[in-house]
């Protein structure tokens, strides 16, 4: 589906992405990046330890991980009919018709550009901290964001396969201090450090269990993107399913060992404790350092710098993905589906992003906003509630659309993948989001009940006024179906 030639745009003006541009282990590369595992590790991991259910942390991880499963069964079984930059868009409109889909498509455009805005404020000021730690560069954070915002445009701008090597490299540089500070902690404490009650139900339901799955939940943010690059990649059917179950499984496999690890660094009591305080956002750092030695402790900063970077590339590039599509589908302006005629890269959706991004950091900055505890934690609250809701509505999709195609050729799915698997996952995802949006202001770090409770209800807006919008435009004959709608040059 999807196949053929361009319809609008400028006469002779590219409009296709580059084909077979990605294989399984470059797709793995791009959405791992943009979980981030290492800023994941040391910023989440202490506030689910600290905050939520202590020592169940690594429990958590493998919860919400097996949810996430379920979920990626019906997902990558659509990525094998539709392939379609904008996935939730083409999936959404497939299972539950044109109006769902584009008012899913307008949450998925949102969601992903405001964790560009995320990714930025917070990219900023970590790269800014950390020249000023290792070159004694007191550089603010705004101008160090507004410089990288062009980086980042131009890593787009140079063709998928250049991102995806600079985001593959940057990904082993996390796995191996990551690897490595976990690997001590085995050698130096031993296999008996690592308590068994992190996996006993009754450390589970301790504390703030659900606080717990929030802040797993946010560390997974990211790994559904697979599917948004399946016009680029080889063998789109199977290089998207197979790189969605590698890289949940190796994310999940580096959360449990991460949080496993630092609650044996410590030991379970001392690590609760370490956890609650002003400096927990430290403890993976002072861990590398102890464990590894100072040299590893500036190792670790340059790493962690990469790692915001790689995430910051890995958001913008979805937002554009999602531009480009709504471009193409012409309910946004037709030049945001222009591509690079060598390169093939939305460069025009990819400029839009970034001046959206830049301009609205720009506009918080000015007002003086906190870049990390407050442009960065509502920004990435915002859209973790937005692909939360997203997944939940693709897993009643899935659950439609296989149904409706059973027995069919090419639909040769049992009953756990075509029936079971999106419905236990429709299930997982719904009680996700009672808790993330009961625990909001865990996510925000706004102490204003009224501000949260406005925070809480801005995607569930945008889904309704999406929807609103695709009404009126169905009833004016000019909604696109976007999974027929024709791609190419």
């Amino acid at each position: 589906m999807g196949n053929g030639k361009a319809t609008g745009g400028r006469a002779g003006a590219s409009t296709e992405l580059k084909r077979n541009a990605l294989g399984a282990p470059a797709l793995v590369f791009i959405v791992i990046a943009a979980i981030a595992p290492l800023a994941a590790c040391a910023a989440n991991i202490p506030l689910i330890i600290g905050h939520g259910n202590g020592v169940a942390a690594p429990a958590d991880f493998v919860v919400v991980g097996a949810v996430l499963a379920l979920f990626a069964a019906g997902y990558t079984a659509m990525s094998e009919h539709v392939a379609n930059a904008g996935a939730f868009y083409a999936y959404v409109s497939e299972g539950l018709g044109r109006r769902a889909g584009a008012a899913a498509g307008y949450l998925a455009l949102v969601a992903y550009n405001v964790l560009t805005v995320c990714t930025s404020a917070m990219g900023g000021y970590i790269v800014s901290r950390n020249l000023g730690f290792e070159l004694g560069l007191e550089l603010p954070w705004w101008a160090v964001a507004a410089a990288l915002w062009v980086v980042v445009w131009l890593l787009g701008y140079a063709g998928i396969e250049v991102g995806a090597r600079f985001l593959g490299a940057c990904l082993v540089l996390e796995l191996v201090i990551v690897g490595a500070a976990v690997g001590a902690v085995l050698l130096q404490e031993g296999p008996a450090a690592f308590p068994a009650a992190s996996f006993a139900p009754s450390s589970f339901a301790s504390g703030a269990p659900g606080l717990g799955l929030v802040f797993a939940f946010a560390c997974y943010l990211g790994f559904e993107a697979t599917a948004e690059y399946a016009e680029e990649a080889r063998n789109a059917h199977r290089t998207v399913p197979v790189a969605t179950y590698a890289a949940l499984a190796l994310t999940a496999l580096l959360f449990v060992a991460a949080s496993w690890a630092m609650i044996a660094a410590l030991g379970p009591a001392a690590a609760v404790a370490a956890t609650q305080g002003e400096d927990a956002g430290t403890l993976l750092y002072r861990i590398v350092q102890e464990r590894l030695g100072a040299g590893f402790g500036h190792v670790y900063n340059w790493f962690y710098l990469l790692s915001s970077l790689a995430c910051w590339v890995s958001a913008h590039n979805a937002a554009s993905r999602y531009l480009f599509a709504f471009g193409r589908a012409g309910l946004l302006p037709r030049a945001l589906a222009r591509t690079h005629r060598t390169r093939k890269s939305p460069y025009v959706a990819g400029l839009a992003q970034a001046l959206f991004g830049g301009a609205v950091l720009a506009v918080a900055g000015a007002a003086g906003f906190s870049p990390y505890a407050q442009i960065g934690a509502i920004a990435s609250a915002l859209a973790c509630v937005g692909v939360m809701l997203l997944e939940l509505l693709c897993s009643v999709a899935a659950l439609r659309y296989l149904g409706a195609h059973a027995g069919e050729r090419g639909f040769a799915y049992g009953r756990f993948r075509r029936l079971v698997a999106p419905a236990l996952a429709a299930v997982g995802l719904a009680a996700v989001s009672v808790l993330v949006l009961a625990n909001l202001g865990a996510l925000t770090e706004q102490e204003s009940a009224a501000l949260n409770g406005v925070l809480a209800c801005v995607m569930p807006a945008v889904l309704v006024a999406g929807y609103a919008a695709a009404r009126w435009l169905d009833k004016r004959g000019a909604l696109p179906d976007p999974v027929h709608i024709k791609v190419g040059e």
